[in-house]
């Protein structure tokens, strides 16, 4: 999945299943449970979390990729604008609703304010967008898959506090996603050396790394894994 970031191994399995998407199942009594895993990673700057999100939006079939400070509820969701040409209101979706049957990446995730936030429960969860405004009361689809990634309360994990403490998400955001990755820059000569090779041998080489699957054939297999393969449990 990123072959040019070292280690993170679980990280990348998961997004790997994620990828890959579980089964959507339709109650008798209307009831829906999403089949869609959402994932968080949480943790120290400069550890490969965006780089990880970027290249997910690039494998991806179906992505969208957005940033904390420069996305609002209204462009997560969907917003009504005026519209000159039909002389009226008009709704426009955004980004999780535009990545509907595909992925949604978002960056700084605590970047972004508390009211913005807000506007993404009602999509992870139901996975549906609820609008009524100016007239216009529709409900959106948006069976999206969430990867999004977050730095702790104090820019960095304290190592004397507990973890839970220093993640600075509401509860009711963060009980949505279904796998929460705590990543720790914890100093250790041997790691950092291998980390340090890798990096070095990365720079060395005039070819970039190439993954085992080629990324297009990646795509593809997603793709059709995604459209036809329905396991029952």
């Amino acid at each position: 999945i990123a072959p040019s970031i070292y280690g993170h191994d679980k990280v990348k399995e998961a997004i790997i299943l994620m990828l890959m998407s579980g089964v959507r199942k339709i109650k008798d009594d209307g009831n829906i449970t999403r089949g869609d895993i959402h994932l968080l990673l949480i943790g120290d700057p400069g550890s490969g979390k965006s780089q990880l999100l970027r290249r997910t939006a690039y494998v991806a079939p179906k992505s969208r990729f957005i940033s904390g400070k420069g996305a609002s509820g209204a462009g997560l969701t969907a917003s009504v604008v005026r519209d000159e040409f039909i002389r009226g209101y008009a709704l426009e979706a955004g980004a999780l609703v535009l990545a509907n049957n595909g992925v949604c990446c978002i960056d700084e995730l605590d970047k972004m304010t508390k009211e913005d936030r807000s506007a993404m429960h009602e999509a992870l969860e139901q996975q549906q967008v609820s609008i009524a405004k100016a007239n216009i009361q529709a409900t959106l689809r948006c069976v999206t898959t969430v990867i999004a990634a977050a730095n702790p309360k104090f820019g960095r994990f304290d190592p004397y506090e507990l973890l839970a403490k220093q993640i600075d998400l509401p509860s009711t955001l963060i009980n949505r996603f279904d796998l929460i990755f705590p990543i720790r820059d914890l100093p250790n000569p041997e790691t950092d050396d291998k980390m340090a090779s890798f990096i070095l041998d990365m720079h060395l080489k005039k070819d970039t790394v190439t993954p085992p699957i080629d990324t297009t054939v990646l795509r593809k297999f997603i793709s059709f894994a995604r459209q036809h393969c329905h396991p029952d449990l």
